[in-house]
């Protein structure tokens, strides 16, 4: 039997939810609040980070939540409590359960204070309450002073029921300053929570706690009669609001008042602030503002006005609508069209005269709005590129409110209008806001009934000025993936595996193309083995005297290092060796080489010396005998940093230099407390990054290591005084220890300023109050930097690398003084600085980075050579960070505060990395290969480095549907839609079925302003993805599935490449859906203009008419099998027109078909999985099926999971679960074949609308201990879901499943879950309330995301997990690290 395991190797992007929270500075440290935003399971803190006029968004935290998220709120500080406290988090998941989250300063992460769950009893239902998923999430709020939360549950479908948190000291008493201390805490907390009596409440809609009151007070909007469009003439207008007073001391609620007859279709509450306060109350017709003094109306559209209304065109829905409460008297609303509204509110005291509405432009589809601060607004999407936009108060209002359009408006003009609409996030984007301006002859007063707080026109309102200040990249949802070869690149003509996503929706439409790591741009290349025992490169510029100095100067030369030899190359129009023109030394190798003296000088370290040049003659060279060395001892490793040098004997001992720019020369310091011997690694640190103390708060000054491990008691410009230094006055010398201790010592004067023990343990915290006892068995650290990135990472990152590869990133923090800490009764009395893991994902090898020898340690060549900065490299802004050199070359890329791990791909082993800048390639890097080579390259063009994966999007301004690779043509073939208008088709009368589909076209396109959807299919071009051919169908006629079939012609035998297109034509419940099945052949035709001399286009070769709807079809060898309604049809093929030969009667809606071989593998909507096979003996063609899955499983998505001789089918429902069954005829449980068996289930989290089929293992594939050998035929499964995530399912043996499934267990215990969530309950399968309840299935796919947590453990905890386990450690980490390495196969 086969195992799978399943890894997410890209996170969910799309925006659900978003908060505001001082959540990791507190409210009087001043500043901008956190923005927290959640995308499916994963939670994102980010902090604003203001410079100048210019806002963008840093990352703070992220983590896994272990579980659905259903909504997020925020308990703020309570009044009275220390300014230094902080807001808490309440987190409500799916499965009944609440988690309040806080910030610890001591560790930089976040930790659970309380965990509160709310399952019901079993009784006779055969699943509890955490795995039955109610379709409404539970429901969080929180009352605006902090007083208490309130949670809405949702049950059976039914909303009624409601429990209140009271936060610690929540009560009315003043604040305790008692020995119970119980407002003290780092951040706000609750206790037990309590249910909330509500009478006669049941189908609760929304709820939210209201301002102004001396007493939490929460409203509640629920449903009293259930209804639906169909019985408004019977009951409408069913909603009602109810407010409360909770009396959290007591624990119990009075009403205080109530709204009735309120619109069915109210969905939505938000609390307005004081004096005015109430609340909100959106509907898909009404505005309604309800409070305990007054209640006011808007009406929206025809339906709100009771009727059309003469002069009055203007039509807005507002079902699906954000609202963020801007001041007292504005709101601003994002409506389901990506419109922004701005709600103006007219008040007298605590009663609303008027509420008017008016466009404030254009913007996306928001799924999350908040409010950051008084001039910044964040619109999060699940279909499109969240935004964080700056808004601004007009001086003058400039637009008229919703008024009649003109009678005498020209088509011309309300053309242009359409397009100012359909342009108006571009005018954002780009910081030219259009407002809409409406010029009018005749104002017609508006009839208004009474109650009815209307639109006035002619009246105007200042609205805002919106300018996008930055944007957090969205690839949700994924509708389809392909996978083809892209076009080559710049000099290198190999074709390279390129993944392209069909995501977002409307005007958010792309095309998402990902690639897993760096893969770069060959420029020019010396070939392999030309420079055999290459060890090292380095660029450096020249400057010559009285000359300015550029901003981006280009490099001048080029130094090779070989074993033995040192060559040097002149960098212009070409590279020309001029190794005996210049006075380099060039017998020896070189170790270390840097420009020195702000790019006068240069320095060359060998072996033996150091030699300082100035324009390539020498000016003077400092030998061993100068630097105190002992006998017979050599230079073994250096650093330079200008003006200091850094030397390791190969006695290990240390030796340090300083420049004098004056003298031009280079002289031995005293080392004072910097000790000389027992240093496995050394590294000189730059401090003059600028930075605030923390994220997002305080005031940028460089020195920020000096100013957090001294509490700005030393300052680093003491170096300016003493040494005469350039540029790098604020230097450091960063030193690792025997024993895995660290140690920071300030220059010149080489004080020691911080030390900590336990990077080679590889804690969780660096912190010197914290003694580590690490085992004498744990690796030295071989390789160390410590670097701070401008704009990106500011504060500093650690760079460590262990005896064993392991790589060891930490970030630098500032521990507030007053702080506790785990182990410490008393409070930190001043300031500390403290570096926190940074958990990296590397894909390919897991956090192994460098070569292993037979004894585990690492191989000598690359030390010194193995970490280097990159900076500057790339178009725009370019990309900054850490390149690891090794046998698995990584990118280590900072952006954002956050730490990419990306692979470079293509390129084997690297032991060589330089920065390169040149007229020929500016902005590039040369990499040194093992084989004895160099490539010269540029980072790929337009790439967005900001998710898991390099991604480039390409904006389509329509929907896609299907994309999919044409591997024959080098094409992609692209199925999108748009609005087109409604035009009148002339039909013959004879023809009862088109007259009836028109009528109901026609009443749809009048309903949606008289457009109609129209659906083309689209050839592109690999590389620029340029539209080569399209295609348009018939308006209404809906494409369903796409293909690339190969096709048969049984009168010649010929094999032939054609695109499949399955059709709909939905004409509603009284006319049957036709549809269509349409093959296009691709030609070619000469092209001038085309580099290639021709282009491609598409050429109809047949359409089969159906009387049902296509909805799946494939290739089957040779012939076309299409599932058209409730039948499973085989056609044949004769260049001409498809024939019938076969058929198989399908349940009720065929969703998916997927073929191997002469399997065949269907997918139903309702009636899950069945399994066929395919009989063709000369004249007996038939399709007989195998087995099925006697529960009704609700598919999405199908494909098979192959591992060697074993067949698997995997299927997806709506819930996010996925099921892999196995057909086993000899099995009892079958029924001698005719069931599927259910071999084990798992929660993936979103539901997978796209599965894709790879084959992982080759002929060229290694075989790891236990694995099978060379050339196994293993196909993993490919994925993306609706969440804008991307997974892998892959099949695994008995042998590594047994020790990895072993190590899981124990992992589900030790790994620390931020929110308290287990892992195994959130993977266990779910069903949502009302589906069938599917008998419960094994758990025995392995989590991948759970397992690469092993790696994040110390090294002592990695022993005693793998000891538990009944595992050697060094075997699981090759088992997880190759499990990584087979799963990055695109």
């Amino acid at each position: 039997m086969s195992h799978a395991v399943h890894r997410e190797v890209h996170p969910p992007t799309g925006v659900d939810h978003a908060v505001t929270a001082y959540f990791t500075r507190p409210v009087g440290d001043g500043g901008d609040p956190n923005l927290i935003v959640a995308s499916a399971n994963r939670i994102t803190v980010y902090a604003v980070n203001r410079r100048g006029d210019e806002e963008s968004l840093d990352v703070c935290a992220e983590f896994d939540a272990q579980g659905a998220i259903g909504s997020m709120s925020v308990l703020r500080r309570r009044f009275g409590a220390p300014r230094n406290q902080r807001d808490a988090l309440l987190i409500a998941i799916r499965e009944r359960k609440l988690s309040v989250v806080e910030y610890d300063a001591a560790t930089g992460d976040v930790c659970c204070s309380s965990m509160h769950s709310f399952e019901s009893a079993l009784g006779c239902n055969p699943l509890g309450t955490t795995l039955r998923m109610s379709r409404e999430a539970p429901l969080v709020v929180s009352d605006p002073e902090g007083r208490c939360a309130a949670v809405v549950l949702r049950e059976d479908g039914v909303a009624g029921k409601v429990r209140v948190l009271p936060s610690v000291d929540g009560g009315l008493g003043l604040v305790a300053n008692d020995d119970e201390g119980r407002v003290r805490g780092p951040a706000a907390s609750v206790r037990e929570s309590f249910p909330l009596h509500l009478p006669g409440v049941r189908l609760i809609r929304d709820a939210c706690f209201l301002h102004g009151y001396g007493e939490p007070a929460l409203a509640v909007l629920y449903e009293k009669t259930p209804t639906w469009a169909g019985r408004y003439n019977l009951s409408k207008d069913t909603c009602e609001i109810v407010a409360l007073s909770v009396d959290v001391d007591k624990q119990k609620g009075t009403v205080i008042w109530r709204r009735q007859n309120l619109p069915s279709s109210s969905y939505k509450l938000t609390a307005l602030l004081p004096p005015l306060g109430g609340a909100l109350v959106f509907s898909q017709d009404f505005l309604l503002h309800e409070s305990q003094e007054s209640s006011s109306v808007l009406g929206l559209n025809t339906f709100g006005h009771g009727g059309p209304q003469e002069g009055n065109d203007a039509e807005i829905t507002l079902d699906g609508a954000q609202a963020s409460v801007v001041s007292e008297d504005r709101v601003l609303v994002t409506t389901k069209t990506g419109a922004l509204l701005l709600l103006a509110l007219h008040t007298d005291g605590r009663s609303l005269r008027r509420m008017m509405l008016q466009r404030a432009g254009g913007a996306v589809l928001s799924s999350g709005m908040c409010l950051l601060s008084r001039d910044l607004l964040f619109l999060g999407s699940r279909i499109g590129d969240s935004l964080l936009v700056k808004f601004t108060p007009k001086e003058e209002p400039t637009a008229p409110l919703m008024l009649p359009d003109a009678e005498d408006e020209s088509e011309d003009e309300a053309t242009e209008k359409s397009k100012d609409d359909d342009d108006e996030l571009e005018a954002l984007l780009y910081g030219t806001t259009k407002t809409e301006t409406v010029q009018t002859d005749a104002v017609q007063t508006e009839k208004k009934r009474e109650g009815l707080a209307g639109i006035i026109p002619g009246l105007k309102v200042a609205g805002y000025d919106l300018k996008v200040k930055d944007s957090l990249l969205g690839v949700a949802p994924v509708v389809d993936i392909a996978v083809g070869a892209s076009a080559p690149m710049g000099s290198n003509k190999n074709e390279r595996t390129e993944l392209i996503t069909a995501c977002g929706q409307g005007k958010n439409g792309a095309l998402a193309i990902l690639t897993r790591g760096v893969q770069p741009e060959l420029v020019t290349e010396v070939e392999s083995g030309t420079l055999p025992n290459l060890q090292g490169l380095w660029t450096l510029h020249y400057r010559k005297e009285g000359s300015k100095e550029e901003r981006e100067p280009f490099h001048h030369h080029l130094l090779l290092s070989m074993k033995s030899s040192t060559m040097i190359m002149e960098t212009g129009e070409e590279l020309q060796e001029v190794s005996a023109s210049l006075e380099f030394i060039t017998n020896q190798a070189t170790l270390a080489a840097s420009n020195i003296f702000g790019h006068y000088c240069s320095v060359q370290v060998t072996g033996t010396g150091i030699r300082v040049l100035k324009g390539g003659v020498k000016v003077q060279d400092v030998g061993l005998q100068d630097m105190d060395a002992p006998k017979g001892a050599a230079i073994a490793s250096a650093q330079i940093l200008d003006p200091y040098i850094i030397v390791r004997l190969s006695d290990g001992s240390i030796r340090l230099l300083s420049g004098d720019e004056k003298q031009m020369s280079v002289s031995l310091m005293e080392t004072g407390a910097i000790p000389t011997s027992s240093v496995t690694a050394f590294a000189l640190v730059d401090d003059s990054v600028e930075a605030a103390d923390a994220a997002g708060g305080g005031e940028r000054k460089s020195g920020w290591i000096h100013r957090a491990a001294t509490n700005g008691t030393i300052t680093g410009l003491e170096g300016n005084k003493k040494s005469g230094a350039c540029n790098n006055s604020e230097a450091i010398v960063a030193l690792t220890r025997e024993g895995g201790s660290l140690e920071l010592f300030s220059l010149p004067s080489c004080t020691r300023i911080w030390c900590a023990d336990g990077l080679s343990e590889g804690m969780r915290v660096l912190s010197p109050q914290t003694p580590v006892n690490a085992e004498s068995s744990v690796p030295e650290i071989v390789d160390i930097r410590i670097d701070s990135f401008q704009d990106a990472h500011e504060r500093p990152l650690l760079t460590a690398v262990r005896g064993d590869g392991t790589l060891l990133l930490y970030k630098g923090f500032i521990v507030p003084a007053g702080t506790t800490y785990e182990g410490q009764d008393e409070p930190l009395e001043k300031n500390e600085l403290r570096f926190s893991r940074v958990n990296v994902d590397v894909e390919g090898s897991g956090l192994n980075v460098a070569g292993i020898g037979a004894a585990g340690q690492l191989r000598d060549s690359l030390a010194g050579a193995r970490l280097t900065r990159i900076g500057n490299v790339g178009e725009g802004q370019g990309v900054q960070g850490i390149f690891v050199a090794g046998p698995n070359p990584l990118w280590l890329i900072v952006r954002r505060s956050r730490v990419l791990a990306l692979p470079t791909r293509g390129e084997g082993e690297v032991v060589a990395f330089t920065v390169f800048h040149n007229v020929n390639c500016p902005h590039g890097f040369i990499l040194g290969t093992a084989l004895g080579g160099v490539r010269i390259c540029q980072m790929p063009s337009k790439m967005h480095y900001e998710a898991a994966w390099p991604v480039r999007k390409v904006a389509l301004k329509c929907t896609p549907h299907t994309i999919t690779y044409l591997p024959d043509f080098k094409l992609y073939a692209l199925v999108t839609s748009a609005p087109v208008p409604w035009v009148e088709r002339e039909i013959e009368q004879d023809n009862v079925h088109g007259i009836a589909l028109a009528k109901v076209r026609r009443e749809r396109a009048k309903a949606n302003d008289d457009m109609e959807l129209q659906y083309s299919v689209r050839l592109l071009v690999p590389g620029s993805l340029d539209s080569a051919w399209q295609h348009a169908l018939e308006p209404g006629e809906h494409v369903q599935c796409v293909r690339n079939v190969q096709l048969r012609d049984i009168n010649t035998g010929a094999l032939l490449s054609l695109l499949a297109v399955g059709t709909a034509m939905p004409g509603g419940e009284d006319t049957p859906c036709r549809g269509r099945v349409i093959l296009f052949q691709m030609v070619w035709e000469r092209d001038a203009e085309s580099m290639d001399g021709y282009r491609w286009k598409g050429q109809v070769c047949c359409v089969r008419e159906a009387k049902m709807a296509c909805t799946a079809l494939s290739a089957l060898d040779g012939h076309l099998i299409v599932a058209v309604g409730t039948k499973l049809t085989v056609h044949t093929w004769d260049g001409v027109e498809l024939n019938s030969v076969a058929f198989f009667d399908t349940p009720i809606h065929t969703v998916s078909i997927n073929v191997v071989k002469n399997f065949i593998l269907v997918g139903d909507l309702e009636k899950g999985l069945h399994f066929f096979r395919w009989k063709a003996n000369g004249f007996e063609k038939s399709i007989i099926q195998l087995s099925k899955d006697f529960d009704r499983m609700d598919v999405v998505s199908t494909e098979f999971l192959i591992d060697g001789a074993t067949l698997s089918l995997l299927g997806s429902d709506m819930s996010g679960n996925a099921r892999i069954f196995g057909y086993d005829p000899k099995s009892l449980e079958s029924w001698k074949g005719q069931k599927l068996l259910v071999r084990s289930a798992y929660h993936v989290g979103s539901p997978i609308s796209r599965m894709v089929r790879f084959n992982v293992e080759g002929t060229t594939a290694k075989a790891a201990p236990g694995e099978r050998p060379k050339g196994t035929n293993r196909h993993a499964v490919f994925f993306g879901t609706l969440d804008g995530a991307l997974g892998i399912f892959m099949p695994t043996d008995e042998p590594t499943y047994a020790k990895l499934h072993a190590l899981q267990r124990e992992l589900n215990t030790t790994v620390r879950s931020p929110i308290g969530c287990n892992p195994r309950t959130f993977r266990t399968p779910k069903v949502f309330e009302g589906k069938h309840v599917q008998l419960l299935a094994p758990l025995d796919v392995l989590d991948g995301g759970l397992l690469s947590k092993f790696e994040t453990l110390t090294f002592t905890e990695q022993r005693a997990v793998a000891e538990r386990s009944g595992v050697d450690r060094d075997l699981a980490l090759g088992l997880i690290q190759h499990l990584s390495a087979s799963n990055a196969f695109v």
